[in-house]
């Protein structure tokens, strides 16, 4: 990681715990770190540490880790520059321009794609105020949306005819390639380019900061398909990592902690422009795990409100299941009509969608009642069985026992059964894999547990190293250690306050490793100094036995006899 005098100043000035938490409110004291559910996978035990005393994170799940710039940079996408101009704001430190500080190749190409969407955003808002943007202009003025809410999200229009970006590219200097990786065109057969988007409305996709990523048009022709089309995968972009109208949504979502989920673009605008801002959608895909271990890092209180069509009473129940894998808590909201979010609120207004919101329900609840739903008469015997077979998949899911219990309790109620009979039932219901991510296993080498713990005292206080000087480098028998402790040992004093990232951007390969060891809790921690002298003798110890062993093998017995009483000494002045 880069270093500066100004780096170094933001690093004096901002505390890693206080970064962290602006984005991992769920934060919380746990001994001398800090701990919370992983920001960077979904997990139910917390084993996200921040250590304040070393300023560096690490995820016991999933391995990532770093120091406050690499924090920002993995949870925004962003470059080292990029992170560290953020940071600067915050620290109250002038940065200067990117060029004058470190970037890599992979730096400048992220910057540069950025900078080639923004004028694709431009781009396709000025076709929009063009002569030939008006049957974009009426649609939406169709669909009731203000000038400022245009503005807002910066809609645009994409020409028909297939090289209206690209010649407008050119001409600024973009060069091909570049706009292939921002999926701006498409190559044909051939080598032809043509523009990706074509006659349709461009609603720009934005990051958490407010970066345009990607781009979803929507076509005015009916028959054009598909409908919607969103933006290939990029390295600025993942349709399973992203959520429309997060920029605009965050603020509100921090302050109240209330999350709603729908379905589509326009349902997202038409809420913000009746003042529902914190409002979000998927984009042309179902809910991932990805997206519900963002929101869980934001939000308490998650409503989901797709359309209520039976696709979109289905993406509900979908979108529920996943959450529960998460471990989170979800509400189910229904409009019951055929409308759509932004057309209720145009025909209704705010006042009655908050209180078709304020009626959402848990996943079970929301299920039982669709199935009674417009009943005439109440189901027979065999109709009971199924529904309760069906839905008790659900009741096995839930990873909470309370809720699961009480879910039990709602069915025996609502169906009229025996409690007895829906819990036999459940124990033969299928309880499907959990979807979210395995947690990669690193074991820190296997480094023989002696060795282990010696260097994670020196990592948790470098100034033990005085205690080590008799020592060296050929006294580890693990080649990891040798290697950490001859680092360590190069180490001039005043580099002790930073010694863990020094040694990661020494050991880049095995940072993953060094952050395990320096955050793993300490075996006995109660006197350090006296850990390590007994540590330094039985390190000696074990090593001369195995010098003994290969001398005696090379049959060597003068420097064996020799290294014998050095060995015998030792252990009796221990």
């Amino acid at each position: 990681m880069s270093s500066s005098p100004v780096i170094e100043a933001i690093r004096e000035k901002l505390d890693i715990v206080d970064i962290v938490r602006d984005y991992v409110p769920a934060l919380k004291k746990a001994g001398r770190n800090y701990k919370a559910p992983c920001p960077f996978h979904n997990e139910k035990t917390p084993s996200f540490t921040v250590s304040p005393d070393k300023q560096i994170f690490y995820c016991f799940g999933c391995n990532e880790g770093g120091d406050m710039f690499t924090f920002v940079m993995k949870i925004e996408g962003l470059t080292f520059p990029e992170a560290a101009r953020k940071l600067s704001l915050k620290a109250g430190v002038e940065y200067g321009e990117e060029r004058s500080h470190v970037m890599t190749q992979e730096d400048r190409e992220r910057l540069d794609l950025k900078k080639l969407l923004s004028a694709a955003e431009e781009f396709y808002h000025k076709n929009l105020f063009l002569p030939a943007g008006e049957k974009a202009r009426l649609y939406l003025g169709e669909r009731r949306l203000s000038k400022a809410t245009v503005e807002r999200f910066g809609l645009g229009w994409a020409p028909p005819g297939g090289s209206a970006l690209i010649e407008e590219m050119k001409a600024k200097g973009w060069s091909r390639d570049l706009a292939l990786k921002a999926g701006l065109v498409t190559e044909r057969e051939g080598g032809l380019v043509v523009d990706t988007f074509r006659g349709r409305i461009m609603f720009p996709i934005r990051n958490q900061a407010g970066e345009t990523v990607a781009f979803g048009g929507r076509v005015l022709d009916p028959q054009a398909q598909p409908k919607y089309l969103n933006s290939p995968e990029t390295v600025l972009f993942s349709k399973r990592r992203t959520l429309y109208g997060i920029h605009e949504a965050l603020p509100q979502i921090r302050k109240t902690g209330r999350l709603l989920l729908l379905e589509g673009y326009m349902d997202v605008i038409g809420a913000h422009q009746h003042g529902v801002d914190w409002a979000v959608a998927p984009l042309g895909t179902a809910l991932t795990t990805e997206h519900a271990g963002f929101i869980g890092r934001y939000a308490k209180d998650t409503i989901v409100m797709f359309d209520g069509d039976r696709a979109g009473i289905n993406a509900s129940v979908r979108a529920a299941e996943i959450f529960m894998e998460a471990g989170m808590y979800v509400r189910l909201a229904d409009l019951g009509c055929t409308l759509d979010p932004d057309e209720f609120l145009n025909e209704h207004g705010r006042e009655e969608f908050e209180k078709k919101l304020a009626q959402a329900s848990d996943p079970l609840e929301f299920r039982v009642n669709l199935f009674f739903k417009k009943r005439a008469v109440p189901p027979g015997s065999q109709e009971k069985a199924q529904a309760i077979a069906v839905l008790l998949e659900t009741v096995a899911k839930q990873p909470d026992e309370i809720l699961k219990s009480e879910w039990v309790k709602t069915l025996s109620s609502r169906f009229g059964v025996q409690e007895d009979s829906v819990l036999k039932q459940l124990k033969k219901a299928p309880v499907a894999r959990s979807s979210s991510r395995q947690n990669k296993e690193q074991a820190v080498s296997t480094m023989p547990s002696l060795e282990h713990d010696f260097i994670q005292m020196l990592l948790r206080a470098p100034a033990l190293l005085e205690q080590s000087a008799e020592l060296t480098p050929g006294d580890f028998s693990d080649d990891f250690a040798r290697r950490l402790f001859t680092a360590l040992k190069e180490l001039p004093r005043e580099a002790h306050t930073k010694v863990v990232s020094l040694l990661t951007e020494k050991f880049p390969d095995d940072s993953a490793r060094i952050l395990q060891l320096a955050l793993s809790d300490i075996t006995g921690d109660t006197d350090l100094l006296q850990n390590t002298t007994r540590a330094v003798r039985t390190l000696k110890c074990f090593s001369l036995e195995r010098q003994l062993k290969q001398l005696k093998a090379d049959g060597r017995w003068e420097e064996h006899n020799k290294m014998r009483a050095e060995l015998e000494s030792l252990k009796k002045n221990s």
